[in-house]
């Protein structure tokens, strides 16, 4: 038994099978184990996969050796790996050790190691943070804590009165029966030197605290236990653009957070009532458990009116269809233009993240329209097609309330360990995408 392990990565043909006795992984994995002086060494094979399956077999084996081995602190080595794939599998050890990874002989992904380790660990904090803690309230307090620290960021907070004078009807109708989760809208603002009149880059995440599912109650098999996550959309907006502004990002950035919690109460929205929307849509509630995407409807359509941003990326849990299509460890992704597309797809590929892109198309538009009212919160396809599409139709709701260029993430199946297997992840949040974020957004 030991407590200190190296973990030494080579290509699988590489490997020598006197470096050690021959342990069982998966196919088409292979390592061998000996004991040195100050602890177990582990010669890992990696065959030639992607990296999104590098991480997650190389964490399989890992899995393995921690049923017979105390593992503890690990230190990473490679011969022939590229940095990316000892980057991907150093952070997922970071997670799984608790931060006690570290990279021999490769400062500059150590350095990365410790930038990414830091921003996921914060970001996974946020999400696995008991609800009744990690309130709107709570995330008001942080946001503003840091702005203390910093002369180049401006917070502006929207509370109650603020929200119904300027008609954020949406937010409110999600989160006004709230004493403990009140909605708010938060808006940080960051500010370079030299900016001069450069539109910002809007970062907006859907913050429902805890989600009952409101009116339209959650059953147990809708995974009501585990929806303190359905904040996670503005923990990433948040530690993304928290990271950024430390990193000294070249051009203005804003993180506008739409955060209250859905709960049950005499005041909580009711199904069937129709809310006018602050851009002016009249929006029928057909279901209450709807309502991350009438969140952020409001905050999207306020914030990009009076600050005119270049683009937004929306980060949101937004639909359990991102899970039921793509399975657990994808992340949709809608509406990315060619260039933006390109370098998400090239940082997602060098960090081991799966996103999948999808264009806008007028039938999702028009499965949000409404009978009743302008639109409904419950897409849906006509036919037989009803049942499916529910990530690409709540994605295309958003688009009726801003011009501006929009990309939006729906973090529901990768952010959270669904499959319990996730590379570094143990139970709750995985860190995911933050790291593909960081990669496509800092200079290299």
């Amino acid at each position: 038994m030991t407590n200190q392990t190296h973990m030494h990565l080579l290509p699988v043909a590489d490997l020598d099978g006197d470096a050690g006795r021959a342990v069982r992984t998966i196919a088409p994995f292979k390592a061998t184990l000996s004991d040195s002086a100050d602890g177990l060494l582990v010669h890992l094979g990696l065959p030639a996969l992607s990296r999104a399956e590098l991480r997650w077999g190389v964490d399989k084996v890992r899995r393995k050796l921690a049923g017979t081995f105390t593992l503890g602190a690990v230190t990473l080595s490679a011969t022939d790996i590229d940095d990316d794939t000892v980057l991907a599998v150093a952070l997922d050890l970071h997670n799984s050790t608790r931060g006690r990874c570290t990279v021999e002989g490769n400062d500059r992904v150590q350095g990365q190691l410790e930038l990414l380790g830091a921003a996921e660990d914060g970001f996974r904090s946020w999400v696995n943070e008991d609800p009744t803690t990690r309130t709107s309230l709570a995330i008001v307090r942080d946001v503003g804590a840091f702005s203390v620290t910093r002369d180049d960021v401006e917070v502006e907070v929207l509370a109650e009165a603020e929200l119904v004078e300027y008609g954020l009807n949406l937010l409110m109708a999600v989160g006004r029966a709230s004493r403990i989760s009140p909605p708010r809208l938060v808006i940080a603002r960051y500010t370079p030197p030299g900016a001069g009149e450069q539109k910002p880059l809007m970062l907006l995440g859907k913050g429902i605290t805890f989600d009952t599912g409101g009116i339209n109650v959650k059953p147990y098999a809708s995974y009501v236990s585990h929806m303190k996550n359905d904040m996670a959309g503005s923990a990433l907006a948040w530690w993304l653009f928290k990271t950024l502004v430390e990193q000294g990002f070249d051009r203005p950035l804003m993180a506008v957070l739409a955060t209250c919690e859905n709960p049950v109460g005499e005041e909580a929205m009711r199904p069937g009532s129709i809310v006018k929307s602050y851009r002016g849509h009249k929006v029928r509630i057909d279901h209450t458990d709807a309502e991350g995407r009438l969140a952020l409807a409001d905050g999207l359509a306020w914030a990009t009116e009076k600050y005119e941003p270049e683009q937004v990326l929306c980060f949101a849990t937004l639909t359990t269809a991102a899970l039921i299509s793509y399975g657990p460890y994808a992340t949709p992704v809608h509406f990315a233009d060619a260039a933006l597309q390109s370098r998400l797809s090239a940082a997602g590929t060098a960090m081991g993240e799966d996103l999948h892109f999808f264009e806008q198309r007028l039938w999702h538009l028009e499965a949000n329209r409404d009978l009743e009212a302008d639109l409904k919160n419950t897409a849906r396809l006509p036919g037989f097609a009803v049942r499916g599409a529910g990530s690409r139709n709540a994605a295309h709701f958003l688009r009726y309330f801003t011009d501006v260029p929009l990309t939006h993430f729906d973090i529901f199946a990768s952010t959270w360990n669904w499959a319990g297997d996730a590379p570094g992840a143990g139970y709750g949040a995985t860190g995911a995408p933050l790291r593909t974020l960081l990669r496509a957004l800092l200079p290299r």
